[in-house]
């Protein structure tokens, strides 16, 4: 199949840092070309990929102080100006650029007959509602059965629910590393729950390392509930790369998990697994799914639940935490699956591709 693969120019593919979705796109990328596909992905000019790249940017939009965030909106039109034009190349073209993307969705699969997917990555807010409403007869992809449930369930086109795959070999469960303290690894913001991280490891009188980036929007956010707890035991790293992400999660206790959203997956979820680490979780969104209460996690419905029942961490095999991943979040796992749908939306017919 000749597939492209559509990326935002926000950040690159695979990113230098943080970044769940550039993450999987890079991943999955990589597996469609093992699998022998042509695969074109349209991402930011310093990405590294072994398929065809297509670019509007030298750099990530987030990595360039030059061009201010009230503008990247224009470079992802110039991305799908580009896709327009190159439409004709592609058997199947995958959508992981969000709403915005839609409406050029739409008028390539009616006019050119190419089939389009999207697989949503980040809750439908109420600012992009009325979008999603307009263009769901397009095809979707969920990256979970949660997500699906609580994002317009009854008015998109939903045809699978695809869980994000991340690659086994680069964790490792180092069973011989010492583990001392908590770990909080996202983006630094409200929804993630940094704060109450913190107030977890407070609770349990544990160390904890906070790491990841700060958008600009949650510049306020950190300044106001973050920095100020920087002190003693509670350490901010920074945001940090693949390397830096083993080490921290063999190092861990667990990974503290406290979100204020309903997480769409949450690949340090499966991630923390992979090392073996075993999470404390809240239970909203995709959580229950990605974790299994006493087997791979604590998940509790508050902080104080979670402090009340950390010593049951204990009892957790990294074993368990290591094959759960293996089970369900893998990379080739992830790529059979959409391979799969891609090959029969091009089997059904026009109307089923725009119902």
């Amino acid at each position: 199949m000749r597939i492209a693969q559509l990326a935002s120019s926000v950040e690159s593919v695979p990113p230098g840092g943080y970044g769940g979705t550039e993450i999987v796109v890079d991943l999955l990328t990589s597996e469609l070309l093992k699998q022998g596909h042509e695969v074109t992905l349209f991402a930011s000019g310093d990405s590294k990929t072994g398929a065809r790249l297509v670019s509007i940017t030298d750099k990530s939009l987030r990595t360039d102080p030059d061009i201010p965030q009230s503008r990247w909106a224009a470079y992802d039109m110039r991305t799908l100006i580009e896709l327009e034009k190159m439409a004709g190349e592609f058997d199947i073209i995958h959508n992981h650029m969000s709403w915005s993307a839609l409406p050029a969705l739409d008028r390539i699969a009616r006019d050119k007959g190419v089939p389009c997917v999207t697989t949503n990555h980040n809750p439908v807010r109420e600012y992009c509602r009325d979008i999603y409403l307009r263009y769901g007869h397009l095809p979707y992809v969920s990256i979970s059965h949660a997500y699906r449930r609580l994002n317009l369930p009854d008015d998109l086109n939903y045809v699978a629910t695809i869980y994000n795959g991340i690659d086994l070999d680069s964790y490792e469960l180092d069973s011989k590393k010492k583990r001392e303290f908590l770990l909080f690894l996202g983006r630094i913001c409200h929804d993630k729950g940094a704060r109450e991280a913190i107030e977890l490891a407070r609770r349990l009188g544990l160390p904890l390392k906070v790491a990841g980036k700060v958008d600009r929007r949650d510049q306020a956010y950190f300044d106001e509930h973050v920095k100020p707890e920087l002190k003693g035991d509670i350490e901010y790293v920074g945001e940090v790369g693949a390397r830096e992400k083993q080490e921290l999660y063999s190092g861990a206790i667990a990974v503290a998990y406290p979100i204020n959203f309903d997480e769409p997956f949450g690949l340090v979820m499966a991630e923390a697994l992979a090392c073996g680490t075993p999470c404390l979780a809240l239970a909203r969104g995709s959580v229950s799914e990605v974790l299994s209460d006493g087997e791979t996690a604590v998940i509790g419905q508050s902080v104080d639940e979670l402090a009340e029942r950390f010593p049951e961490i204990e009892s957790i095999k990294p074993e368990t935490c290591r094959r759960r991943v293996e089970k369900l979040f893998s990379k080739e796992k992830m790529a059979v699956s959409y391979v799969d749908i891609f090959q029969k939306l091009l089997k059904e017919d026009r109307a089923f591709i725009l119902k």
